[in-house]
C-alpha cells in the first residue's frame, strides 16, 4: 500500500506507515479525552436511566392522573440535568487511556481509581459509534469488549475519526497476530457476505416486534382506564356494530373478528418495532475482513461493530412465527456469555431477514467457523416420548381434584380448560424438540409456534454433564448438558448411545486442541 494513502481499518499493512507509528507513540503516555466526550457521558447516562425506568411508567402515570405541580417538576428537571452534566464532567476529568505493549490500560474514577488492563488478545469486539451529535465534528468513540464481561470495558469517547479507525486497526493486527502467524501473512480479503435493503429491514422490524413485552409493561396503565366508559365511544361503538353486522350471533366468527383487531394492533405497534430497525441497521452490511467479521449500518447513530470469528461459539437460527410465514430466520453469532456485540441489548451479532438457502452460502463465506456442515439440517431425531408424558398431564391433578370435591363448577371448567391449554402447549414443544449429530457439530432443535436451530461445534464444549433417573436408565435414556463459554445447551431424554457417544466425540477434540474454546 502506498505511503501517501491513509491506512484502512480494514486492510492492515504489512508494514507499519508513519500513521501508525505516530499513533502508537502518540497512545504510549496516558491520554486524555477530548471536552466533547462529555456529550457521550450524559447522553449514554440518560439513555441507562431511560431504558432501565420503564418500571416507573405507572407511577408517573398514576402521580400525573392525581395532579401535577409544574413548578416542583421544573426544578426537578433543572437539578437532574445538573446533576447529569456534573457527573459527565468527572467522568471526563478523571478518564485516561493508554496502549502500553500488548495491553490497553484505562483509568477512571473520583474517590476510588479504577484501573483496567485489557490483553490485547483478549479483546472479543471493538465496536466504531458515530452519534448524531459527532457527525458534524468528524468524531466518533470506540468501545472495546473483552471475553466473558458484563460491560464494556473501554468507552473512549470522541475520538478524531481518523485517529479511531488507525486505533481500532492497530488493536485488531496486534490481536490477530497473538492469533496466528500464518493469518498475518494472508493478504487482506473484503468480502461483503450480507447486504439488506429497507425492505428486509421491515420484514425484520414487523417479524420481531416486541408486542408482548410492551402489553406486560402497559398492564398496569390499562388496569387504571375506565373500560365502561371507553366502550361508549361512538367509534368503538361502530366497530363492534360492524364486527355484529358481519358475524350475527355467532360467537366464532365474533371472535375471529376479534383476533383480526388484535393484529391491527400489533401490526400498528410493529411501526415502532421497524422505525427501530430501521434506523439501527440500515444500510445493514456484513463483510469478513481477515479473521474478523464487521457489522456496519445506522441511519442516525453509525455503527461498525468487528468480531473476531474465533470467538464465535455457536451459531444460532432463530424463525419466530410470523418469521415462519414469511420464510426467514435471524441469525446469531453467539458469543462468550456475558458479552454481547448489539449494546445493552442481550444479544449476539444478528444476521436479519435470512433466507434459509442464504444460510448455506453464509457458511460456505466463513470456513473459520467451527464445523465443516454448511447447511441446516432437513429433519431431526425427536426426544423421547416420555418428556411429555412427566410433563403434559401434570396440570390435570389439580383440575381432576377440584372436578371430584366440588363437582362441575365455573371454578372446575376453568382449571380444565387451563391444564388442556397447557397440555396442548407442552405437546407443541415436545414436537419440536430433536437433534442432529453429524461429522463435527451437534444441532439442537427447539421451538413453539415459530422453531430455532443452534450449532454448536464440538471443539466449542468446555464441558459435559450427563445425568439419568432410575426410570431413564431403564428405558436407555440420558439428559445431556453441553457447557460452552455462551452457555449451556440442555438435550433431554434423548438415546443413551447418542448421549455417550456425543460426550466422547467433544472431549476427543477438546483434548486434541483445548485452545478452541475461546
Amino acid at each position: 500500500m502506498s505511503n501517501q494513502h491513509a491506512p484502512q481499518i480494514d486492510e492492515p499493512n504489512d508494514e507499519p506507515n508513519d500513521n501508525l507509528n505516530k499513533l502508537g507513540h502518540d497512545v504510549s503516555e496516558w491520554q486524555a479525552l477530548s471536552p466533547w466526550s462529555m456529550l457521550s457521558f450524559s447522553f449514554g447516562t440518560a439513555k441507562a436511566i431511560l431504558s432501565n425506568g420503564y418500571a416507573l411508567i405507572p407511577i408517573f402515570y398514576a402521580g400525573w392522573q392525581n395532579g401535577f405541580n409544574l413548578q416542583m417538576g421544573l426544578i426537578a428537571l433543572v437539578i437532574a440535568i445538573f446533576l447529569l452534566a456534573a457527573f459527565s464532567f468527572i467522568q471526563w476529568r478523571k478518564y485516561r487511556f493508554q496502549l502500553s505493549g500488548e495491553q490497553l490500560n484505562i483509568k477512571r474514577g473520583l474517590f476510588f481509581t479504577r484501573k483496567d488492563e485489557i490483553p490485547l488478545n483478549k479483546i472479543q469486539n471493538i465496536r466504531y459509534a458515530q452519534p448524531f451529535y459527532f457527525k458534524l465534528l468528524n468524531l466518533g468513540t470506540l468501545i472495546i469488549e473483552t471475553a466473558g464481561s458484563k460491560d464494556d470495558e473501554a468507552h473512549l469517547a470522541a475520538l478524531d475519526a481518523q485517529q479511531a479507525n488507525l486505533l481500532k486497526q492497530q488493536l485488531l493486527q496486534l490481536t490477530l497476530q497473538q492469533t496466528s502467524v500464518d493469518d498475518t501473512q494472508q493478504p487482506a480479503v473484503n468480502k461483503p457476505i450480507v447486504e439488506r435493503n429497507l425492505k428486509q429491514l421491515i420484514q425484520f422490524g414487523f417479524y420481531q416486534n416486541n408486542f408482548i413485552w410492551f402489553a406486560v409493561i402497559a398492564g398496569p396503565i390499562m388496569g387504571q382506564i375506565e373500560w365502561e366508559k371507553l366502550a361508549e365511544f361512538p367509534v368503538v361503538q361502530q366497530f363492534w356494530s360492524i364486527i355484529v353486522s358481519y358475524s350475527g350471533q355467532s360467537i366464532t366468527l365474533q371472535i375471529v373478528g376479534i383476533l383480526i383487531t388484535l393484529f391491527f394492533v400489533y401490526c400498528l405497534f410493529s411501526l415502532i418495532s421497524i422505525a427501530a430497525a430501521v434506523l439501527k441497521y440500515y444500510p445493514y452490511k456484513l463483510e469478513k475482513h481477515q479473521q474478523t467479521l464487521q457489522r456496519s449500518g445506522g441511519v442516525i447513530s453509525h455503527q461498525q461493530d468487528a468480531l473476531a470469528i474465533r470467538r464465535v461459539q455457536l451459531l444460532h437460527c432463530s424463525q419466530p412465527f410470523l418469521a415462519k410465514l414469511l420464510g426467514l430466520w435471524t441469525v446469531y453469532f453467539k458469543q462468550v456469555k456475558g458479552q454481547e456485540v448489539e449494546q445493552k441489548t442481550k444479544e449476539h451479532m444478528l444476521l436479519p431477514s435470512i433466507k434459509t438457502a442464504e444460510i448455506d452460502d453464509i457458511l460456505l463465506q466463513i470456513p473459520e467457523l467451527a464445523g465443516s456442515t454448511n447447511s441446516l439440517p432437513s429433519q431431526y431425531q425427536p426426544i423421547a416420548w416420555a418428556w411429555f408424558l412427566r410433563r403434559g398431564f401434570v396440570m390435570f391433578i389439580p383440575a381432576i381434584a377440584i372436578l371430584l370435591f366440588d363437582g362441575i363448577t365455573p371454578l372446575s371448567e376453568a382449571t380444565l380448560f387451563i391444564a388442556t391449554a397447557i397440555m396442548g402447549l407442552t405437546f407443541l414443544r415436545y414436537k419440536q424438540w430433536g437433534y442432529v449429530i453429524e461429522n463435527e457439530v451437534v444441532w439442537q432443535h427447539t421451538g413453539l409456534f415459530g422453531q430455532s436451530w443452534k450449532r454448536i461445534p464440538f471443539e466449542k464444549i468446555q464441558h459435559i454433564s450427563i445425568t439419568q433417573t432410575k426410570s431413564q436408565k431403564q428405558k436407555g435414556y440420558a439428559y445431556i448438558e453441553l457447557g460452552l463459554a455462551s452457555g449451556s445447551i440442555i438435550l433431554p431424554y434423548i438415546n443413551e448411545k447418542d448421549a455417550l457417544f456425543i460426550a466422547e466425540k467433544a472431549m476427543k477434540t477438546t483434548k486434541q486442541d483445548y485452545n478452541n474454546w475461546i
